[in-house]
């Protein structure tokens, strides 16, 4: 059994026989290892966007009435991220204790019991309950999915593995458009509008299932390294990196976070709901005919489009400064996303492009952000300043979630859209004041 404190430092030579897939393994680290862990990663991201798609269909089943469904999306939304940032810490503190494979383990399997248990919900108090047992076992398996390609890869390398983690994680956005055609599938088989949910969900479990298996056989046992130094109290942690927000660039890749992941939330909580509402209300389909015809393809623009601006924005923030790689990605979204006012038919053919591009923007304000912070953040103070950088990224998620809801309901659909469209527009105009009075960010090596 290992510890981090054996893992190798920056310093020692890389060993070509430890190197796989373009990274440098650890001590300790095998091939099989980091296949078990892209294996999880593609899991694990699928589940990030499949509650959001699949709960569309779910609460038209239920019979909440339409003005009602964005504020049960954004409640639910909002209180899984409460959850997350209430249990992030702990679950890191219980993984160094106990090790990453077992945390891991719980996390896939109680995800999946939440998700099982989900479409048999009867009433709201029913969903939030379920929905809590899906955000504590989210929580585990969101902190083990970052702190387990850090134990694999040496410092080296570990760009290259977070961007394969990054690949994979894309790649497991097409997993929830698949499972959301299962409902149309099984009702045109005999199968009730309910029944379909419910197996539909019942299918989503079963991954958790099989990303448990893989956990338990295939991680490698690791510890946290027990150095004797203290954690620092989380009052702390926030003040400190609240104070490391004098610098101009780092204030920025707040504000950035925040964006960039109210980005996220509200196309993933309210696009798939406004086709489902809008292909029952208004053009008197089934919900699982809504989900499959009009929601999962419009869905899946969005996430092809997510996989070309992963691509682009990687590759655009290493030849140009990150603070106008923030200014190019904020600028696109704030287009795209106040151009949503525009749509009045979401089912109409050019709204798919428009999807697309709202995928480049969306994942290309989110890179941009990342490699900022990871820029201007001290050495010394990169864990807390990163840290902090989430929590603003949570608060971006809860205003999209639960302020977007209420938006959604009480003005129009494209209400919580064009509010991150102007947020977005005011991060752009702020980045250019940054790009010409910050001082210079520290230089980057070269190949890095």
């Amino acid at each position: 059994m290992q510890t981090l404190q054996s893992l190798p430092v920056r310093d020692r030579a890389p060993d070509d026989s430890r190197r796989f897939l373009g990274v440098d393994l650890s001590d300790g680290i095998g091939k099989r290892h980091l296949l078990a862990y892209l294996l999880l990663a593609l899991i694990s991201s699928s589940y990030a966007g499949a509650m959001s798609l699949l709960q569309s269909g779910l609460l038209q089943v239920m019979g909440f009435a339409a003005e009602r469904q964005a504020t049960i999306t954004g409640m639910l939304g909002a209180l899984q991220e409460i959850v997350l940032i209430l249990l992030l810490a702990p679950v890191g503190a219980i993984a160094d204790r106990i090790g990453r494979r077992p945390v891991y383990v719980f996390g896939m399997l109680v995800t999946a019991i939440g998700f099982a248990l989900y479409p048999w919900a009867d009433s709201l108090s029913q969903l939030v309950l379920f929905r809590i047992v899906v955000s504590v076992g989210g929580a585990a398996v969101l902190g083990m999915m970052v702190t387990v390609i850090a134990d694999y890869s040496r410092d080296n390398t570990r760009g290259r593995a977070n961007g394969l983690q990054g690949l994979l994680a894309t790649l497991g956005a097409f997993i929830p458009p698949a499972l959301a055609s299962l409902p149309h599938t099984l009702v045109a088989g005999g199968a009730s509008e309910r029944v379909a949910q419910q197996m539909t969900f019942g299918a989503a479990a079963a991954l958790g299932v099989l990303g448990a298996l893989i956990a338990w056989r295939g991680l490698a046992e690791i510890h946290g390294a027990h150095d004797g130094k203290a954690r620092k109290p989380l009052p702390e942690a926030l003040r400190e990196g609240f104070s490391a927000a004098r610098d101009p660039g780092i204030a920025l890749s707040y504000g950035a976070a925040f964006i960039s992941r109210g980005d996220l939330a509200i196309t993933g909580a309210f696009i798939s709901l406004w086709l489902v509402q809008y292909g029952v209300t208004e053009l008197g389909m089934a919900p699982s005919a809504a989900m499959y015809e009009l929601a999962v393809p419009r869905m899946l623009a969005t996430v092809v489009g997510a996989l070309v601006g992963s691509v682009l924005m990687g590759y655009i923030s290493d030849r140009i400064s990150r603070v106008r790689a923030v200014t190019l990605a904020s600028g696109l979204a704030a287009l795209v996303y106040l151009a949503v006012l525009c749509v009045g038919n979401p089912s109409e053919t050019w709204v798919m492009g428009l999807l697309f591009v709202m995928g480049i923007a969306e994942i290309s304000a989110f890179v941009s952000s990342q490699a900022l912070v990871g820029e201007r953040a001290p050495a010394a103070q990169r864990g807390t300043v990163i840290g902090f950088f989430g929590v603003t990224g949570a608060l971006g998620i809860l205003v999209g979630t639960a302020g977007g809801g209420w938006l959604f309901a009480t003005f129009m659909p494209a209400a919580p859209f064009a509010l991150f469209g102007a947020l977005n527009a005011l991060v752009c105009l702020w980045s250019l004041g940054v790009s010409t009075h910050a001082t210079p960010a520290p230089a980057r090596a070269p190949n890095t």
